[in-house]
């Protein structure tokens, strides 16, 4: 292997390195310091004869890099060997530059691996290294070929070994000019990130010069920049180091516009519009002639337009028109132009710019068919409706297969519905509806069809209820109805919800049409047609109000009342009609506690004139049905003031006096039945009671003759009652009073009346009765206190035959004894005989106590 060593201990002869002895070694050292010698007195030679370029291979000197390494070549053989004009020379001079390391030799094959270490001088001679040093002393030139046989052709080259101070081999020195000329094949071929890897290596080299620098980091900023082009959120950052180094490197530099524009650049990918227009501006005033400035304007107006910056994007666009009318940029500011005028309603300013791009590029809508757009929108908000249908037939006829076509033609045909072209609309809209079914142009024109017009908002019942009276055999509910249920959410579709809700109140199904508009608003709150569905649910609501109060059914009232809060909202305070109405729904509703409490606010005086006497009369009976005698006089003291009709009045009294009566109060009840008695309006049954306890009363006094008058009464009241078949008629108070009567008139010694009251009462005591038993032994003393002793004492057999169980059958029996000790006592007596046998009188004698009847 042919190898060159380039270190100072090149120097030592050359057996020094045989591995002799050190002995033999030292013996050595003065031949080798005559050696060094001899070679510093050559020095000033080799430098005269550089100087005087007089030595044609100048690669053959050494060369200093720094301090502490020392460069040369290796020559074989010792100093005797060494030509004075090949000396090695260590002059100042001889040094090469740093820029000029790592230049490729002016001559060499890379084929044989051969690097020159001085980028000025031509290549050396080369020896051969195989393990071993030769004999030939290191850094001499190569000895005659007689002397030591020599390669034939290039391999007559050999390799540089570069090493450190310590004789360690080390890399060879770069080249920055190869290295760079490398990356920047990387970058052509588009291998940003190997060549951005080699950039920065070469950056950190201390032998480029400042312009291989500048350059390096203008690569860099163009590797990052392409690098991130997909992703410019992420490449940001690095994106704007890099730009900024480089253009920090050299302001004076010629890229220093590029730089300006690149920053500019990434920062509109960012959407940092205020950072962005400050590169921008500044380019544009720093360099007004740079041809970026068009291209940075127009992409600062594009970013602009996207965040709805118009006025800021006209001023953008404006500059490239003006001042850049050859930039490539032209056309695309142009366009950014007449969509920023047209945004900002300048639409006689952007119908120019218009004209001006239909002129400059006639076939620009070929390329860009949306164009058309902007013109026809701009000629509708100029009102040229014909030319913008114009447009739209144009953009349809050049892609009649694009998406969105169906929501074109639907607008077409509102188009011309709106210009009075009723038929050309309709054709239109059959025309989706069959060719696009299940898309929403598609149901938008069934919905036009079915309803004859453009009802879109704001709409109002009134224009509503025109397109119901018109429908005829078109069923609206249910094509408002499948309309609200497709997924879709267009605002016309988002209006079937409350079309539906106009659709039942004007078909007077008003609970249903409240529903589906607080439906409709709970849906959409934020919809501008809310406030048309709360007047709906309003005006829904009175009419059922209406309907439900003359129907009597509180109950709906109720219902809706807690179901809307818009209602309750809306009415406000609650006024008597609703409390009444809320109050019998709750009550309806089983909710009674919470009905009570609302109608007791009727009861406070001066009475109500409407629902006065309807709360009290809901308190009054439901007190009296529950027996609350206590809460009825309560009620009766709440009333006393209150003008209530005679019916009620009298009802009220009554119901005081049975409330009394049942308190025990028997004053005040007395009191109340006696006028209740004097009044000739009152009810039959009224009448009949206050004359039952009156009698009662009259007993309890001992009043005979005012007992037996009442309780007279008392029978023929009750009784028409039963006769009339009332439902207040009472058996046992006439049973009650018809007992009184024949107790008072057995004890007033009117027996045959009470007999006839006895047989009364028999009417109201069956034979199977345990009462019978003793009604029978009552009617037999009556028959014997009346002198029929034979009628008598069969009554009395019969009991003592058929009830002998019964305790009258045991006083029955010592009756009869009586009877027997009677008759023996007048057949005793003289004529007894006769008198019995014509029949005594009724018995003076002392009777037995009796048990008296139940």
């Amino acid at each position: 292997m042919n190898t060159k060593i380039l270190s100072i201990g090149s120097f030592l002869p050359p057996f020094c390195a045989k591995g002799r002895p050190f002995s033999q070694l030292r013996r050595l050292l003065p031949l080798a310091f005559c050696g060094v010698l001899f070679v510093f007195l050559l020095l000033p030679c080799a430098h005269a004869a550089q100087n005087a370029g007089s030595s044609p291979a100048s690669g053959a000197r050494g060369e200093i890099v720094n301090k502490q390494t020392l460069r040369s070549r290796v020559n074989p053989g010792g100093p005797e060997d060494w030509p004075e004009d090949k000396g090695l020379s260590t002059a100042a001079e001889s040094a090469p530059l740093a820029q000029e390391k790592g230049k490729s030799p002016a001559s060499g094959s890379a084929s044989d691996g051969q690097v020159s270490a001085d980028a000025k001088t031509g290549d050396g001679a080369g020896g051969t290294v195989e393990g071993k040093v030769s004999g030939r002393v290191e850094g001499l030139p190569a000895p005659p070929p007689e002397k030591e046989e020599q390669p034939s052709g290039e391999q007559g080259e050999r390799p540089v070994v570069y090493v450190d101070e310590h004789g360690n081999p080390v890399p060879k020195p770069v080249d920055p000019a190869a290295l760079l000329e490398d990356a920047e094949r990387l970058m052509r071929e588009r291998k940003y990130a190997e060549a951005l890897a080699s950039l920065r290596e070469i950056r950190e080299l201390p032998s480029i010069t400042p312009e291989q620098r500048e350059k390096i980091l203008y690569h860099i900023s163009d590797c990052v920049w392409f690098q991130y082009a997909d992703n410019p959120l992420a490449g940001f950052e690095p994106v704007v180091s890099a730009t900024s180094e480089a253009m920090n490197a050299n302001l004076r530099s010629p890229r220093v516009p590029d730089a300006l524009l690149r920053l500019g650049l990434a920062n509109l990918s960012v959407g940092n519009l205020t950072d962005a227009g400050g590169y921008i501006v500044a380019l544009y005033r720093r360099y007004p002639e740079y041809p970026g400035v068009a291209q940075g304007f127009t992409a600062l107006g594009k970013a602009q337009l996207e965040h709805k910056l118009d006025a800021l994007a006209e001023q953008s666009f404006s500059i490239v028109l003006d001042k850049f009318p050859e930039s490539s940029s032209l056309q695309e500011a142009s366009v950014g132009l007449a969509y920023a005028l047209s945004n900002q309603k300048k639409h006689a300013n952007a119908q120019i710019i218009l004209g001006f791009i239909s002129k400059r590029w006639p076939r620009y809508y070929i390329d860009q068919p949306s164009f058309l757009f902007l013109q026809a929108d701009n000629d509708l908000a100029l009102g040229n409706n014909a030319a913008a249908l114009a447009h739209y037939w144009l953009y349809y006829n050049l892609i009649p297969t694009q998406k969105g076509n169906d929501a074109l033609l639907f607008k077409m045909g509102d188009m011309y519905f709106q210009q009075g072209n009723k038929v050309a609309a309709d054709f239109l809209y059959e025309h989706i509806r069959r060719l696009f079914p299940g898309e929403l142009p598609a149901a938008l024109a069934e919905l036009r069809l079915a309803e004859q017009g453009i009802y879109v908002a704001p709409i109002n019942y009134d224009s509503m209820s025109q397109v119901f009276a018109r429908a005829g055999t078109v069923n609206l509910e249910k094509l408002y109805t499948d309309l609200g249920a497709l997924p879709f959410e267009s605002p016309e579709l988002v209006l079937t919800g409350l079309k539906k809700a106009m659709w039942l109140y004007w078909n007077r199904e008003y609970a249903q049409a409240m529903g589906k508009a607080a439906d409709f608003i709970d849906a959409w709150p934020e919809n501008s047609q809310v406030p048309q569905a709360r007047d709906l649910i309003w005006a829904a609501f009175q009419k059922e109000l209406t309907n439900s109060l003359s129907e009597k059914n509180y109950g709906r009232i109720l219902l809706l009342w807690n179901g809307f809060p818009l209602v309750r909202e809306r009415y406000g305070a609650v006024d008597p009609q609703m409390r009444f109405a809320l109050s019998k729904g709750m009550l309806e509703a089983g909710q009674t506690e919470n009905a009570l409490e609302m109608l007791a606010e009727f009861l406070k005086s001066p009475m109500d004139p409407q629902y006065g006497e309807a709360a009290f009369t809901e308190f009054f009976f439901r007190y009296l049905q529950a027996g609350a005698w206590d809460k009825i006089l309560d009620l009766a003291d709440m009333v006393s003031s209150w003008p209530l009709a005679t019916p009620l009045r009298t009802q009220l009294d009554y119901a005081m006096a049975l409330s009394a009566q049942n308190l025990n109060l028997a004053g005040p009840a007395l009191d109340m039945w006696r006028k209740l008695s004097q009044k000739d309006d009152i009810p039959l049954y009224q009448r009949a009671y206050a004359t039952y306890f009156l009698a009662q009363d009259a007993e309890q006094r001992k009043d005979i003759s005012a007992a037996y008058d009442l309780n007279r009464g008392v029978v023929d009241l009750f009784s028409r009652l039963r006769d009339e078949r009332s439902d207040k008629s009472d058996p046992q108070r006439i049973q009650d009073a018809v007992l009184s009567l024949m107790d008072i008139c057995e004890v007033g010694n009117r027996i045959p009346e009470a007999l006839e009251w006895l047989e009364k009462y028999s009417a109201f005591v069956s034979r199977e009765s345990q009462e019978y038993p003793g009604l029978r032994f009552r009617e037999a003393r009556l028959y014997r206190k009346l002198g029929d002793a034979v009628r008598a004492q069969a009554l009395l057999e019969d009991i003592v035959r058929n009830y002998g169980d019964s305790p009258f059958a045991g006083a029955a029996a010592a009756e009869l004894r009586t009877f027997e000790v009677s008759r023996d006592l007048r057949d005793f007596l003289p004529g007894g005989a006769r008198q019995g046998a014509q029949g005594a009188p009724p018995s003076a004698a002392p009777q037995e106590p009796q048990p008296s009847a139940p």
